[in-house]
């Protein structure tokens, strides 16, 4: 191979790892919810875990967290940058998937999967990017999505119960597939 061969196959090769790494940082990355605010009386337990401990403020949490609130507990959370959710008194909520991504200053992908078993949670989004953002309030009913929105998600009594305060909000049932 002459010298103007390895050059051309160094060249290409250099040119293949600079695609590759641009496209991996690219690439949309678990995030941890960051806690902004507790009142009262609210824990988390985290993933595989049913030990629960007192929440604080500036607190991260990971994908698999399990956060409750006591009848006087409140606690608002960053779930990824730009979206936002204010948990309510006597709730119970996982953290099923959190992603973001960003290209240079572009959002690409914004994603917040949570499951409320009980309680309300309040969700705020940025309206900015709604085309690559997924957030879900999944609860034993269904899912309420939005991409761009503030709205609320109640379960009680077993019973769903969905608001949108601004924007449009999707309610999903779920579907039974018992069959007897």
């Amino acid at each position: 191979m002459n010298r103007n061969s390895r050059r051309i196959l160094l060249s290409g090769w250099l040119t293949l790892l600079i695609i590759g790494f641009s496209a991996a940082v690219a690439q949309a990355e678990t995030v941890k919810a960051l806690v902004v605010a507790v009142q009262g009386t609210v824990e988390f337990a985290p993933p595989g875990s049913g030990s629960f401990s007192p929440l604080q403020k500036g607190q991260e949490l990971s994908v698999g967290s399990t956060i409750r609130t006591g009848s006087d507990g409140t606690a608002q959370i960053e779930t990824t940058p730009g979206s936002a959710i204010q948990l309510g008194n006597d709730s119970n909520l996982r953290l099923n998937a959190l992603a973001f991504a960003k290209s240079g200053s572009t959002v690409t992908q914004r994603e917040a999967h949570i499951q409320l078993t009980s309680g309300v949670v309040s969700a705020l989004i940025d309206p900015s990017t709604p085309k690559v953002t997924d957030f879900q309030v999944q609860t034993p009913d269904g899912a309420a999505a939005a991409r761009g929105t503030f709205y609320a998600v109640m379960v009680s009594h077993g019973k769903t119960y969905v608001s949108d305060k601004q924007g449009k909000v999707a309610a999903i049932a779920e579907q039974n597939t018992k069959h007897g």
